[in-house]
């Protein structure tokens, strides 16, 4: 009896034992098995820091990179402006404009068409601001159409010595019927009769300008759209040269 009770309370302890070192091996396993996940995790939390990190300092080398870009390409551009105005002053100064252009146009032309350099020097140099003008004279006359070429088509001016005439194109009504008077928004042409018969004719819209040396007189004429079915014009007449 006493031998059965002592092997039935060492097999107790037995058990007991294991059961001991399978908790202590289970505890021992979990602490190592934790140490591992935080190491892992450490691990994995430096790298990825440092990932950060070097990808950060990446952009902001890249920054600095576009940022100089960024300087060099304004002071470009200010170069280039500073540089655009430069040759616009150097062009508007050597390259003729308006007026001048279309005196340099109206030179050129007469030279190709074979007018001697001399002459032109001696009649630009002859040139005089105008002197002894007379007080403007403003007359008006009826515009010839297709559809009307009444009375009152001339004016004359220098007693007699020029007269002036013109031609239009009607104006149109609502219906699109043509109408008696003139249309002063189309092209027009005016003529210069000489006495003697010579005639000088401009076309073009309104206003037109034009002028002739008779004698020692130059005769200046501008005409302009008036009243309805008439143009004005205005001339005076100065000393030449």
């Amino acid at each position: 009896m006493s031998l059965m009770m002592y092997e039935t309370g060492g097999r107790y302890r037995r058990r007991a034992a294991a059961r001991r070192r399978r908790i202590l091996l289970s505890i021992v396993f979990l602490a190592l098995l934790s140490g591992a996940s935080y190491w892992w995790g450490a691990e994995h939390v430096r790298s990825s820091e440092m990932a950060y990190k070097e990808q950060a300092m990446k952009m902001q080398d890249e920054r600095a990179g576009l940022e100089q870009t960024i300087t060099t390409l304004r002071s470009e551009v200010q170069s280039t402006q500073v540089h655009y105005q430069q040759l616009k002053t150097q062009y508007d100064k050597e390259v003729p404009q308006g007026e001048f252009k279309t005196l340099t146009d109206l030179v050129k032309k007469q030279l190709d068409a074979g007018i001697k350099p001399e002459r032109l020097s001696f009649v630009i140099d002859s040139a005089r601001p105008p002197r002894n003008c007379s007080d403007p004279q403003v007359k008006r006359f009826v515009v010839k159409t297709p559809v009307y070429s009444g009375p009152q088509g001339t004016v004359s001016f220098g007693n007699g010595l020029i007269t002036v005439t013109g031609e239009g194109a009607p104006s149109v009504n609502a219906a699109g019927k043509p109408e008696a008077w003139y249309d002063p928004g189309k092209p027009v042409k005016v003529t210069f009769i000489e006495i003697g018969g010579k005639q000088t004719v401009k076309e073009g819209l309104l206003p037109i300008q034009n002028s002739f040396v008779i004698g020692k007189k130059e005769y200046r004429f501008t005409v302009a759209a008036g009243e309805r079915s008439f143009i004005s014009v205005t001339s005076d007449n100065c000393d030449y040269p």
